[in-house]
């Protein structure tokens, strides 16, 4: 009888040792995933510039608080006087803002380099992978108008690198 109990309580042994391998491997990965950043959900936003139907943003680079991106409208209309406005998240779009780039005229189907200079530490924190997001608005007026007209045309999200 003795020898059964032995025998039992070998197995019980092999049985937890072997899963606690197993459980400490896991946790092994788990931590090593976890300091790469894996479950980090910052690494999960999507990065970039996002345009309106009708407008075309690309390239978008945010680093030592400048902005670069390639804008450029596809709405069948020739844009004069067009200047483009970053409004950081949080904050909502007026007339009375300060344009962050002119662009002069830009018809149909043309594309123009943008750079937005010194974004404010205020709008993000200026420092590497810290996030910049907010929305871009075009304000312009029709080629032979005077008539200002504004809308939104993209939504950046992006890193500092």
């Amino acid at each position: 009888m003795k020898k059964m109990t032995g025998l039992r309580l070998q197995s019980a042994m092999e049985y937890l040792m072997t899963y606690g391998w197993a459980i400490l491997i896991i946790a092994v990965v788990l931590g090593a995933l976890y300091s790469l950043g894996v479950f980090n959900s910052a690494s999960l936003t999507p990065q970039g510039c996002i345009a309106v139907s009708g407008f075309y943003c690309q390239n978008a680079v945010y680093h030592s608080a400048n902005l670069a991106f390639t804008f450029g409208q596809a709405t069948g209309t020739n844009w004069a006087s067009t200047t483009l406005i970053f409004v950081p998240y949080g904050q909502t779009f007026s007339s009375g803002l300060t344009p962050n780039a002119v662009l002069g005229s830009i018809n149909s189907g043309q594309t123009s380099a943008v750079t937005i200079n010194s974004i404010p530490v205020s709008w993000a924190g200026n420092t590497i992978g810290s996030a910049l997001q907010g929305s871009i608005y075009a304000v312009y007026t029709l080629s032979g108008s005077a008539t200002p007209y504004s809308l939104q045309v993209a939504t950046i999200t992006l890193k500092s690198t």
